[in-house]
């Protein structure tokens, strides 16, 4: 009786796959063979599908990190504090398009094992700098400098830039989700930070995930705060009014009759008999 260690056959060539003749390939190598073979590329499915989304995942926080490093949102101040959208935590229908683009490469791997084309796995090879690609052109980040906030919406586009004394008060606003992500299913949470001017535009700036990303934004909108106190403090100081205690512009300027119509006013009230003297008179 001999005892087969070995075989040159491998389980998924392109000879033995097995969506290559199916029905050929179970009259030569069994039922019980062929079921094996197809349990088994079941169970690969969900597993190369996870390698995709890992392989993305790895490129593209590497990736992001060395063109943050590369180009940084502020440009002659370092940056004080920054956030940006988490890809597989963030609900948004173009976070879920990249989830399942990297997750498609790893099916493109999955072909070439129940096919045993070679071409497949080099299609999902490719696929995953693709996705990351993408998800480089659709990221979004936020930073704070010492005099400006910046932020920009997708790589190679234009970088906003917001001058803090043009910036009235800021805020932090969460919402709840109506999507899926893979991290929370559908109890998804976002937050934004929002930022008020002085001519009462309200800036929206880039969403992210409130469970992974809440301290993040706190901590850009606690340095913005801070930086708006300390310049209208310094303003105070040099006698210069407050931005805030200002009046709105665009209100047409005042005739000569009104003005001196006020100082008329202003002279009446310094003439008027103070109430303690009003009282000594009527007591006489």
């Amino acid at each position: 009786m001999r005892v087969i260690l070995s075989t040159e056959e491998k389980p998924f060539s392109a000879r033995n796959a097995p969506l290559r003749h199916p029905r050929w390939r179970i009259r030569r190598t069994g039922p019980i063979v062929g079921g094996v073979k197809w349990f088994q590329l079941i169970l690969a499915l969900p597993f190369m599908a996870a390698l995709g989304l890992a392989g993305h995942a790895l490129l593209a926080r590497g990736a992001k990190a060395v063109l943050w490093s590369w180009s940084p949102l502020a440009s002659g101040e370092p940056e004080t504090a920054s956030y940006q959208r988490q890809v597989y935590h963030t609900d948004e229908p173009a976070m879920l398009q990249i989830v399942g683009a990297a997750a498609a490469a790893g099916v493109l791997m999955w072909l070439a094992l129940a096919t045993g084309w070679s071409l497949f796995a080099w299609l999902g090879a490719l696929a995953v700098p693709l996705v990351v690609a993408l998800d480089v052109m659709r990221w979004e980040r936020v930073a704070v400098s010492a005099h400006h906030l910046w932020f920009q919406r997708g790589w190679g586009s234009t970088v906003h830039q917001v001058v803090l004394e043009n910036i009235r008060d800021c805020s932090v606003e969460e919402s709840d989700g109506q999507g899926f992500t893979l991290r929370h299913g559908r109890r998804n949470r976002l937050v934004r930070l929002s930022v008020r001017m002085h001519d009462k535009r309200v800036v929206a700036l880039p969403k992210t995930d409130a469970h992974s990303g809440l301290d993040a934004v706190e901590t850009v909108a606690n340095m913005l705060r801070q930086r708006l106190h300390q310049m209208r403090e310094r303003e105070l100081s040099r006698g210069r009014p407050s931005l805030d205690d200002l009046p709105p512009p665009g209100l047409p300027d005042d005739g000569p009759d009104e003005r001196e119509l006020q100082r008329a006013l202003a002279k009446l009230r310094v003439q008027a008999p103070r109430p303690a003297k009003l009282a000594k008179l009527r007591a006489r």
